[in-house]
């Protein structure tokens, strides 16, 4: 995990030189015009996060953007315009109400940054990605049947970090029953019927993070096995290999 963090860090700062800074100057300037049409929001301050952005997100994210798979308004609304939308609409928040100001949601930022890779270095085309479709942050299909999900979180370790939610999984798949959060519990049961179907690759992110797993159904249960890369094929949706 520590190798894959500042393997991930050290690419993100090769390929996009002072991320977090040019990052950090737009989050501002969205701010600004977050709390012009919030009128429950008083100030454009922006709540100081205890981790701060990361060069792995914000390269991740600005690629994206630079790429036009995204696209962001004067208040730091996104529309994801690469991927396919669900259902009910594809507008994001990259603010909440903070106090009398704001705060980034950060995960967000490593969750559309983590799908935009798909397609920047992964070829794989921008209709077969969903972006958040059901319990997870994006769904690969491949004729119509999931091959990929993906699930981001804003951090690796804490309170609904990915280890936490990994544990989660491989206890559910140990003991039904086990105790674990309710999401948790719906993505492991959504996991549980796609596998079902076939095998499954599940991706968790996170900044420092990218994290693969081969997902199969056995005796009603869920067995994850880590994978240390993904195939890519020109015949199928090309899978991420990190």
């Amino acid at each position: 995990m520590l190798k894959q963090s500042e393997e991930l860090t050290r690419a993100a700062e090769a390929q996009c030189p002072g991320a977090v800074q040019r990052l950090g100057g737009l989050l501002r300037a969205w701010a600004l015009g977050f709390a012009a049409v919030r009128p429950d929001v008083m100030s454009s301050r922006l709540a100081e996060s205890r981790r701060g952005l990361r060069p792995d997100e914000a390269a991740g994210f600005l690629t994206a953007l630079d790429a036009r798979l995204l696209h962001v308004d004067s208040a730091g609304f996104v529309v994801a315009q690469g991927f396919r939308p669900k259902a009910s609409g594809g507008r994001y928040a990259l603010f909440s109400r903070n106090g009398s100001g704001a705060a980034v949601n950060l995960e967000y930022l490593i969750q559309m940054a983590a799908a935009a890779e798909l397609l920047i270095h992964h070829g794989v085309a921008g209709a077969n990605i969903c972006f958040e479709q059901g319990e997870f942050d994006a769904v690969l299909e491949d004729g119509g049947r999931p091959v990929l999900v993906m699930e981001a979180k804003a951090r690796i370790e804490g309170g609904d970090g990915l280890l936490e939610l990994l544990d989660s999984l491989l206890k559910l798949g140990r003991d039904p029953q086990a105790k674990a959060r309710v999401n948790h519990r719906r993505k492991y049961a959504a996991l549980l019927e796609m596998a079902a179907d076939g095998p499954v690759v599940l991706q968790l992110v996170a900044d420092g993070a990218r994290w693969a797993f081969d997902v199969s159904e056995l005796a009603g249960t869920l067995r994850l096995a880590p994978r240390t890369g993904l195939s890519r094929s020109a015949r199928r949706p090309s899978l991420p290999r990190w």
